[in-house]
């Protein structure tokens, strides 16, 4: 009879630990997929963020360009003035 006492004991231990890895793996599955979601939207994001790079920088390509055209009209309104005063400063 202790022997067949001791065989169920070891077996509801066995359960009880099976039971857990089973809660674990439960729970494991759930954080991992939390965090294949969190990573799709951090991809997203990432893709969203490269893509305002890249028009931010071809805005300020075109107004670097356009920078460089009104400075080049000052220079010649500014030459012109100079010209019409005689080179008088």
């Amino acid at each position: 009879m202790v022997a067949e006492g001791t065989e169920w004991e070891a077996l509801r231990i066995l359960e009880e630990r099976v039971r857990q890895a089973a809660e674990a793996l439960a729970r494991l599955r759930i954080e991992r997929d939390a965090a294949r979601s969190e990573a799709a939207s951090l991809r997203a994001g990432l893709e969203e963020s490269r893509e305002e790079l890249r028009r931010l920088r071809s805005q300020l390509q075109e107004l670097e360009t356009e920078r460089a055209q009104v400075r080049d009209r000052i220079e010649q309104l500014v030459a012109q003035i100079d010209s019409l005063s005689g080179g008088e400063s």
